[in-house]
């Protein structure tokens, strides 16, 4: 798995859904609001699109961070209409195709695998320190050090303490230091799951601290050669053990999947070359390369090949850095670190039929959006993939609720698009007759021009068109009256005012009656989290305190 330098990102904007022949100027991307409806809804409807258009045009200039705080934004204001975002067919209708325009803005908002709705990919730290040049002058007092902690500890895995192992250990301690100790703590999350892997598998389980030097335990980490997740690995690898890798997920993000990998592609390793230092050479070189040194060189050990050309300084440096990882990740005390490890990941899994946003999943577990994207960081987008079951991952106490509210979502709530993956002779317009489309229509959907050559195997995202009458029918229906939205409430929910005392948040009133943040602001009509003393606020509990 080689990897060098830092991660660059480019992005393109596209448009929207069905909007235009792909054209891409901010007033043809976004329809404006009739200027003549000048009622509440339609101003929020403005105000959401006006924050649309700034982000498609933040993301023509390369700002991701910013598109995506003001999609997020877009979709806030929806989310917080009174009666929530389903109280009026106008307001549900362009809520639908602002989340549809964000999710194919990340079409071409990608490179080198990056998109909007990815769960925040970062550079593997990998990348900068694996090429560095090591000072390999080790000092008496710190080889007494490492003595003491390898005698001290239980190993399953012959650490070798040799200068540059040692040089390793001092840059955990000195340039790494705050990098490592926070790699320690997250680690806590994982390695339960990774020894009992390795166990299985009769792999060391000293060997889980691969992942710590290859990610520092991320499932965000992300290096120049694609390599992806916690055990970094390389697209051509992860499939070969059976990581799935399309449009919607990354399973070599996913980390008990990519664990499960790992153990695989590390004892396959082993039996090929009978050596652990050789197998975690090969992991980071590719074994081609390990066996072709070993041939060229004459030597069968690691550190022999070490001391000749066959390895880069990366591969030279790797295993040196996975050695000293063990040791100071086993005595951290002796090292100066106190490390509060994360608890083990703890979750209820659902399965989800279809494409849905991750928001209304959130919504329905009555969790925080943001632990819901990072306890499923295989998904790419903000959405389970679509045409097939998912089972995402919810914060435990709220599957048997996150349950019955999904398997009861109208289809009006599900995001409505596909895929459809090139064969060999097709066009834009090909494709476009056969879902009743127009090849312009396509092209914007993707974000680029209609003129794109494409090539056989290419992914393609496919808008549905809503059923002709469909948004007639839904105008003719009375918008229900304000309530709780039905994603909040449970039969045996209770209503109850709440009047604000000093010192109180939303945040912790929605702790305390067991929902959400963003469920109170769309009960009482909120645009901010600002609170008044003495202001009264309706809730909905199961909870009667």
């Amino acid at each position: 798995m080689r990897r060098f330098g830092t991660l660059a990102l480019a992005v393109v904007a596209t448009g929207l859904v069905g909007c235009g022949a792909g054209r891409s100027t901010p007033p043809n991307t976004v329809p404006k609001p009739v200027a003549s409806a000048a009622d509440a809804v339609t101003k929020r409807i403005a105000q959401a699109e006006e924050l649309l258009r700034e982000g498609l045009a933040d993301l023509r200039q390369g700002h991701v961070n910013g598109a995506r705080e003001r999609f997020d934004a877009a979709v806030e204001l929806y989310l917080e209409a009174p009666g929530g975002a389903y109280s009026d067919p106008r307001l549900a209708e362009a809520y639908r195709k602002t989340l549809e325009t964000v999710h194919v803005a990340e079409v071409e908002a990608m490179a080198q695998g990056q998109g909007l709705g990815e769960t925040g990919l970062e550079p593997a730290l990998i990348d900068e320190v694996g090429d560095l040049p090591m000072n390999t002058h080790a000092s008496a007092e710190s080889r007494r050090t490492a003595e003491a902690a390898v005698a001290e500890e239980v190993n399953d895995f012959p650490v070798e303490l040799n200068d540059t192992v040692l040089a390793s250990i001092d840059l955990y301690q000195g340039r790494l230091r705050d990098w490592f100790g926070e790699a320690l703590a997250r680690g806590g999350r994982y390695l339960p799951h990774i020894r009992e892997t390795f166990a299985k598998e009769g792999i060391p389980q000293d060997l889980a601290y691969v992942a710590l030097v290859e990610s520092a335990f991320k499932t965000s980490a992300y290096s120049r050669a694609k390599a992806r997740g916690v055990w970094q690995f390389i697209p051509a690898t992860g499939k070969r053990y059976g990581l799935r890798q399309d449009w919607w997920i990354d399973e070599r993000s996913d980390p008990k999947k990519a664990t499960e990998a790992a153990a695989k592609y590390l004892k396959t390793l082993y039996e090929l070359f009978g050596d652990w230092n050789l197998a975690l050479a090969g992991y980071n070189a590719g074994e081609g390369r390990i066996s072709r040194g070993l041939k060229k060189y004459g030597v069968d050990d690691f550190w022999s090949l070490a001391q000749t050309r066959a390895l880069a300084r990366e591969t030279k440096n790797y295993v040196p850095l996975i050695h000293a990882a063990i040791v100071v990740a086993k005595a951290p005390e002796k090292y100066g670190f106190t490390v509060t490890p994360d608890a083990p990941l703890a979750y209820d899994r659902v399965a989800v039929e279809g494409a849905v946003d991750l928001r209304t999943v959130a919504e329905c577990a009555g969790a925080d959006l943001e632990a819901v994207r990072q306890l499923n960081p295989e998904l790419r987008r903000m959405a389970t993939p679509a045409n097939r079951t998912f089972d995402v991952r919810i914060p435990p106490g709220g599957g048997q609720a996150a349950k019955a509210c999904l398997d009861s979502l109208p289809a009006d709530k599900r995001l409505r698009f596909r895929t459809h993956t090139v064969a060999r002779g097709q066009t834009l317009s090909v494709i476009g007759r056969k879902y009743g489309l127009t090849a312009s229509d396509l092209a914007a959907a993707n974000g680029f021009p209609v003129t794109r050559r494409l090539s056989i195997g290419q992914e393609l995202i496919v808008p549905y068109e809503p059923p002709r009458g469909a948004t007639r029918a839904a105008a003719a229906r009375p918008a229900p009256a304000p309530r709780a939205p039905s994603l909040q409430t449970r039969e045996d929910a209770v209503r109850l005012s709440y009047k604000i005392k000093r010192g109180d948040t939303l945040s912790g009133i929605a702790s305390q009656y067991g929902t959400t943040v963003g469920a109170i602001k769309s009960w009482n009509g909120l645009r901010s989290t600002k609170l008044a003393v003495g202001q009264v606020l309706t809730l909905y509990s199961q909870r009667r305190n």
